[in-house]
């Protein structure tokens, strides 16, 4: 008989790591908890390159069961001592990175996530079971302990980016080949969520036979954070989080910066292929937690992708906190994403380019103005939509 108010959740990352997609997979687990469901979390172990995020927070995962799947050995051999620079494996990895996503749909490994079995599971029934992405790997072990006889009331994908219309895609086969590739996930779903009204759009005109299946639900704020009034000596902005130039285009927002030195400073902190240097008032950091900054920071600001159809998760994210938040407009959709952030009431919207990002952050400078967290995003709601 199978288990109400119980939930597997599936996603083959650590789930401490420090990605967007985690924060995502967090928020509605916190959800889920205040509407009192009991939960098992299948994941990945922490890797030699997890970048771990802070989980003081976290407190509900100590009612969680967390099941962790077997260590991808062979990826773990190849990236240790690849930080060091005098190693033939600092020059060799990134060749057999791009070699690889040119051959792979998948990050992650497909191994692994084929070879789950039951037997790892704390129960065999479950009211719902929820695959989360990225990384895509977590629908293949959807798939894989499907097939092995799990069971379940009602099977709930919960995707990030698509499959089809990932803009991060690099693999070489024709779209036809992926779309049916991603049409095996899609008919084992009783509902399919996406996180951009956008994305929804596209893949229900992508694939018809599974359109009344899916929805589109915004991504929830996992915690409201209420900062307490300072003084910096200048105006902080943080744009915490990646910034490839194949996704996203930070330069417009570098290049402000110039005509706002002794006024405001910007810290730029994430992943990218970009080598900028740090500046008077511009400071280049790596990917890392970043909450001591995120208190002094004034002004948090987020670039919309230049292309696609998905809106970052840190948008959304941001929006928990009382601090105003700058969204920078870019891509085919953007007067539509315009459209559907204003209907929000909380975001500061210019376009990305140098002279409207200046305008905008002089004015939010000399307004002051103040800002709620997004009663919107409330875990308890986004988890209901997601499940009801």
């Amino acid at each position: 008989m199978i288990e109400e108010k119980r939930i597997l959740v599936i996603k083959l990352q650590a789930y401490n790591s420090l990605s967007s997609s985690n924060m995502r997979m967090l928020a509605m687990m916190k959800g889920l908890d205040e509407l009192g469901f009991k939960m098992d979390l299948l994941c990945t172990p922490v890797s030699a390159v997890t970048h771990i995020n802070d989980m003081s927070d976290y407190g509900f995962l100590d009612k969680v069961s967390i099941i962790t799947t077997a260590q991808n050995t062979s990826y773990e051999k190849l990236v240790t001592g690849a930080e060091n620079k005098k190693s033939i494996k600092y020059v060799v990895l990134p060749l057999l990175r791009k070699i690889y996503h040119k051959f792979s749909l998948y990050t992650g490994s497909k191994r692994i996530a084929k070879k789950l079995t039951l037997k790892m599971l704390p129960h065999k029934e479950y009211e719902y079971v929820i695959s989360v992405s990225d990384p895509k790997i977590s629908q293949i072990a959807l798939l894989t302990l499907l097939s092995k006889g799990l069971k379940c009331g009602k099977v709930i994908e919960y995707w990030g980016d698509p499959l089809t219309g990932d803009i991060t895609q690099k693999a070489l086969y024709p779209k036809c080949f992926i779309r049916r590739e991603e049409r095996k996930f899609l008919r084992k779903a009783d509902k399919i969520v996406y996180t951009s009204p956008f994305t929804l759009e596209m893949e229900q005109k992508l694939h018809p036979k599974y359109a009344s299946r899916m929805i589109f639900v915004p991504t929830a704020n996992a915690f409201v954070k209420i900062y307490p009034e300072h003084e910096n000596d200048i105006f902080v902005v943080g744009y915490y989080g990646a910034y490839n130039s194949t996704i996203r285009n930070i330069l417009p927002l570098y290049q402000a910066f110039d005509e706002l030195i002794g006024r405001a400073k910007l810290f730029l902190v994430g992943d990218s292929d970009l080598q900028l240097e740090s500046t008077q008032n511009v400071e280049i950091r790596p990917r890392g937690v970043v909450k001591d900054l995120e208190e002094i920071t004034d002004l948090y600001v987020c670039v919309l992708n230049s292309s696609g159809t998905q809106i970052p998760g840190k948008l959304y994210h941001n929006a928990s906190t009382n601090k105003p938040i700058l969204v920078i407009l870019d891509g085919d959709r953007r007067e539509r994403m315009k459209e559907y952030l204003e209907s929000f009431n909380r975001f500061i919207i210019c376009q990305n380019d140098k002279e409207s990002i200046i305008s905008a952050i002089n004015s939010i400078i000399e307004n002051k103005a103040v800002y709620e967290p997004c009663k919107l995003l409330d875990p308890v709601t986004i988890a209901n939509k997601i499940i009801e």
